[in-house]
């Protein structure tokens, strides 16, 4: 007998949304996060593209909901950060950082995707005093401050528009001749007389003794050299899968993610995968609640088969 019929590794939209519909199947399921159920969502200000909500809703409130809609139903969630899994003829073995390990029919990977670092000097030195991941989380120590955005894309100027209400000044950092992020964010970074953007330009290093006083830029093209002075600096330069301690047990693809069809299911029986963390997500709240509804539609067929085998 196992511990649970299906076991979901990470607590955002696509683990809450295959949680949900688990749970509503009467699936003893059990989902576990190294953090707050809820996932990345809870550190956006205001998501605007998620359908059903005109004047756009506030990430910690949707994710919220969604958490408490799922756990209406049954859905079981513990802390755990997943560090293992073992594969047997008969059943999944799921292991945690604690010791704790969990048997299971099935396992959905959901764990999505961590930032990106810059990999330069002084940034991991730093971090904490002055080297930061989330506007919405710290973003109040930097109040009339300057703050440096590395990162042109949705996620950067996101964090760029939410600090222009904080800082004094605001300069976004992009090592792409341009920014990535969609239209509509452009114009408001456009519109928005704090932020300045400087492209093609990239850190080399962050500088400074007790806390971050500076940053080093190279130009791309000149390879000219500049010293920024600031008081902060938010990295966001890209998301990498939260998939290391899975190499060699599943296929994942050149980015890290794990591989999937279009049910939802790696090459390894019983071993599916939703939301930023499989391969070819265009990594969208949306598209991660899909994915979640199917993995979880597949797990249900499975489980389904199981029994009458």
């Amino acid at each position: 007998m196992f511990d649970w019929d299906v076991v979901i590794v990470g607590g955002g939209p696509a683990g809450l949304t295959a949680g949900l519909y688990l749970s509503r199947a009467r699936r003893r399921t059990l989902l576990l996060d190294k953090e707050t159920v809820g996932g990345y969502i809870r550190n956006i200000e205001l998501i605007e593209n998620y359908p059903g909500f005109t004047e756009g809703v506030a990430g910690a409130q949707l994710a919220a909901e969604m958490v408490k809609q799922a756990e209406k139903y049954g859905l079981q969630t513990e802390p755990g950060d997943v560090i293992s899994l073992e594969l047997f003829s008969g059943t999944r073995w799921v292991g945690c950082a604690n010791g704790q390990g969990f048997t299971t029919n099935i396992v959905i990977f959901t764990g999505g995707s961590k930032n990106k670092k810059l990999g330069v000097t002084g940034e991991e030195e730093l971090a904490g005093r002055g080297v930061f991941e989330c506007a919405f989380c710290d973003g109040g120590h930097y109040a009339d401050q300057v703050v440096a955005v590395c990162g042109g894309g949705d996620a950067g100027v996101t964090e760029a528009l939410y600090m222009a209400k904080i800082a004094s000044k605001v300069i976004i950092v992009e090592a792409m001749p341009e920014l990535t992020a969609t239209a509509v964010l452009r114009d408001r970074l456009n519109a928005d007389p704090r932020i300045e953007v400087r492209c093609g330009i990239m850190v080399e290093a962050i500088t400074g003794k007790d806390k971050v006083e500076a940053i080093e830029l190279v130009e791309a093209a000149s390879k000219k050299k500049e010293t920024l002075k600031v008081d902060g600096v938010l990295v966001h330069i890209g998301l990498e899968p939260n998939t290391d301690y899975l190499e060699g047990i599943i296929p994942l693809d050149d980015h890290g993610q794990i591989i999937v069809n279009d049910r939802m299911e790696s090459e390894v029986p019983y071993i599916l995968a939703a939301g930023d963390i499989r391969s070819g997500s265009p990594r969208q709240v949306v598209t991660a609640v899909g994915d979640g509804a199917i993995a979880a539609i597949t797990a249900e067929k499975l489980l389904q088969e199981s029994e009458v085998n």
